[in-house]
């Protein structure tokens, strides 16, 4: 979709408008937020989408929104422990939605990228609001369903997260005014419309774009998660828990990543040490805790492959290993693609 055919979308919008960016770990639509100036000048704010990652800080709010608005227009974190959140209704598989005020006292346009996602099956799209506009008390109970059958990368059809979080937009789609942009790891093309449209038709071109075709398992592969998902350890395991397949059995897999912010989720530390050792596996939303579902994926990683680290961060303390001098194979961007071994073989 052209800039023009955009503007004229946000043209017809009344009043004031909450535009919903990502947070400082996803690609940022500032350039497009440049272009479209003309129209948003005077009746815009923003919202970064972080869910219940910490907030934006100043450097990154000026990465993500350019000069044209960083430190010009309102701009807020979706603080998800503020209480301020509002129920619109419940999903089908039971999940309260509560969602930031904002988006609910006039028309939204949110701004996505679309790459694979380990459990959501891709990320953007309907992420923009569950989780990233919810309470805490939403994003728990929408993340137990990835201790579920289903909830695997690069698949939707049958995934109760991706499920789940379309209820929760779907929710919010009948309170308000919502136009989607959706844009695609690696690619120029946007798709602009509604929440489901819009994100079903980035879904195909990364479905394509965003996949490697992997012929044979690997017998030691180096990952490097790409740009801003190095900056911690919570955003890099992203990219293992993407390739951990394409490693065969008693393989080795490196986890490549600086990780300037250390761990970046009060969870994680808890997540390595559970992996280590036995684990109970929830069976329902008040059993779970925010990363049990890393902790699941992680001890079957570690009980198939040899899992090593080059990081800032002391793994030895949580037994992993040294990791070997060389690898077969590296994958750059690891987080934002995946492995396509059918589509090799074909």
């Amino acid at each position: 979709m052209s800039i023009s055919e955009i503007q004229n979308k946000i043209a017809n919008m009344n009043g004031l408008i909450t535009v919903v960016v990502n947070d400082g770990t996803r690609p940022s639509p500032y350039k497009l937020l440049a272009d479209l100036q003309p129209v948003l000048a005077g009746r815009v704010r923003f919202l970064f989408a972080t869910g219940t990652h910490r907030p934006v800080s100043v450097t990154e709010e000026r990465m993500i929104l350019g000069d044209g608005y960083a430190g010009k227009v309102v701009a807020e974190s979706n603080l998800c422990d503020h209480g301020i959140h509002v129920h619109i209704g419940s999903t089908a598989r039971g999940t309260e939605v509560e969602i930031h005020p904002w988006l609910l006292e006039g028309p939204v346009l949110a701004f996505n990228s679309v790459e694979p996602h380990y459990f959501a099956g891709f990320t953007g799209g309907r992420k923009s609001f569950l989780p990233g506009s919810t309470s805490r008390k939403t994003v728990v109970q929408n993340h137990f369903l990835a201790c579920l059958e289903g909830a695997l990368p690069g698949k939707l059809a049958g995934n109760p997260v991706h499920e789940d979080m379309m209820d929760g937009a779907a929710l919010l789609a009948g309170r308000t005014e919502i136009i989607m942009v959706n844009g695609v790891f690696g690619s120029d093309k946007v798709f602009c419309g509604s929440y489901d449209t819009s994100f079903y038709k980035a879904v195909e071109l990364a479905e394509s774009s965003c996949s490697i075709s992997v012929k044979r398992p690997y017998s030691s592969l180096k990952v490097r998660p790409g740009r801003s998902l190095e900056i911690s350890l919570y955003q890099a395991m992203k990219a293992v828990f993407l390739w951990e397949n394409a490693v065969e059995d008693g393989g080795e897999l490196v986890l490549d990543a600086e990780c300037s912010e250390g761990f970046g989720a009060g969870q994680m530390e808890g997540i390595l040490i559970a992996s280590g050792g036995s684990f109970k596996v929830p069976r329902s939303a008040e059993e779970y805790s925010l990363g049990d579902h890393a902790v699941i994926r992680l001890q079957k990683i570690r009980s198939r492959i040899n899992l090593s680290f080059r990081t800032k961060i002391d793994m030895k303390r949580f037994g992993f290993s040294t990791p070997p001098h060389s690898c077969e194979a590296t994958v750059e961007d690891a987080g934002f693609s995946f492995p396509a071994g059918e589509k090799a073989d074909a």
